[in-house]
């Protein structure tokens, strides 16, 4: 499996996490907490282990929808030009300006699905589901950003089935899709202020603050990748006044990144079982988060938020379970990225990925148990070392 340009951009997210975590410390914003890092990042690697699987079957999804029902083959449509936008020889630097309109209209493209997407996701429930997890951080920094669903990306690329209607060959689409998600790292921080005129233009991080806020005039508005404007056009653009409280309307009181993929699915179900009548069970689903049919009361509407008494979920341990718990997180991540590049190579076959991930997906489970001061230590270090011993057999002897 190739790999992405993401994957050449994570050692440099990594990096700035760490300047951005240290002039944190050296500054007046506190904008890290040890526990809640660790949320973020275990919350990413689940991300990236899933992302395996749901990555091949959609780009192979993608391709053959474009193959077969593009404007191309459909119509007849010109294939959209996507050579080199640019060339130098001797005469000096030209510019090949078919190829250049064909590269911005991808990229436009790109952008412009996303903000759909991403507002899809904070006006549909059953979407919500696979967003929410993104939001459930009660802090706002570089380490929030890799705080990603396991499941968005399946929803997201059907979606971007709309660009290989288009006729976007699938390395392009990766390769501006890429570009989108690389940007959208650097909004997530606390540590820069607004940005002049550039405010007006691209999403920037005092738009992204307003995005990740739980205020009520904050929900749902700045959906947008890189453009600002798609917000302004459609009606869901707000400018940073105060800076917001970050985090869920219900915020989640753990840091197990299995919750934080499935607590709104487990809520849809247990409302979707009291909801009596199809249309209102559709309804569930549908609507916004919080929609409640009549006969269960009123819909769950956001509140305003008592700043002088709000205190974030940030339980007290001791400090040797803290040692223990980012010393567990180091080795399930260190053991992540020896799967990742193990199955890219293809050397392993697929099938072993699954008791793999079991396996992973409980030991970053149980860390993040010890950092909440769970009590049943050794119960869960016996388990786990006992499925350890049973992956290793299947990875290195089956």
């Amino acid at each position: 499996m190739q790999g992405s340009i993401i994957d050449v951009a994570v050692p440099f997210f990594l990096l700035l996490i760490g300047v951005e975590l240290f002039y944190s410390r050296i500054g007046d914003k506190k904008v890290y907490r040890w526990n809640d890092t660790v949320a973020d990042l275990s919350t990413g690697i689940l991300f990236s282990l899933t992302g395996i699987l749901v990555t091949i079957l959609s780009l192979w999804v993608y391709e053959n929808f474009r193959i077969f029902w593009s404007l191309q083959t459909l119509f007849g449509v010109s294939e959209i030009p996507l050579g080199a936008p640019f060339w130098r020889d001797q005469a000096g630097i030209h510019v090949q300006f078919a190829n250049l309109a064909g590269w911005v209209f991808v990229f436009l493209a790109v952008d412009f699905v996303y903000y759909w997407f991403h507002r899809a996701t904070h006006e549909i429930n059953f979407l919500w589901a696979c967003h929410v997890t993104h939001h459930s951080s009660e802090e706002f920094n570089l380490s929030v950003a890799l705080r990603q669903s396991s499941f968005q990306r399946i929803f997201e690329y059907g979606f971007n089935l709309l660009i290989a209607f288009c006729g976007v060959p699938w390395q392009a689409f990766l390769l501006a899709h890429g570009i989108l998600k690389i940007y959208q790292f650097w909004v997530h921080t606390r540590l820069i202020g607004k940005l002049g005129f550039l405010e007006e233009v691209l999403v920037t991080p005092a738009h992204h603050r307003v995005h990740h806020g739980r205020d009520p005039k904050y929900i749902d508005k700045n959906h947008g990748g890189i453009l600002i404007f798609w917000d302004r056009i459609f009606g869901s653009f707000a400018r940073e006044e105060e800076e917001p409280i970050y985090g869920l309307t219900k915020p989640v009181t753990t840091f197990d990144p299995i919750y934080t993929n499935l607590h709104v699915y487990r809520e849809i179900w247990d409302l979707f079982k009291k909801t009596s009548g199809i249309k209102d069970k559709i309804l569930v689903l549908l609507k916004p988060p919080g929609w409640r049919p009549a006969s269960l009361g009123p819909s769950v509407l956001p509140v305003e938020i008592d700043r002088t008494r709000y205190l974030k979920f940030d339980p007290v341990v001791s400090p040797n379970r803290k040692r223990f718990g980012i010393v567990a997180f180091f080795v399930w991540t260190l053991l992540s990225l020896f799967v990742l590049k193990t199955f890219k190579s293809g050397t392993i076959p697929l099938w072993k990925l699954f008791p793999v991930l079991v396996f992973l997906f409980s030991g970053f489970w149980h860390t993040s148990r010890v950092l909440e001061g769970n009590k049943e230590f050794k119960t869960q270090i016996f388990w786990i070392g006992l499925g350890g011993v049973i992956v290793f057999w299947i990875f290195f002897f089956l």
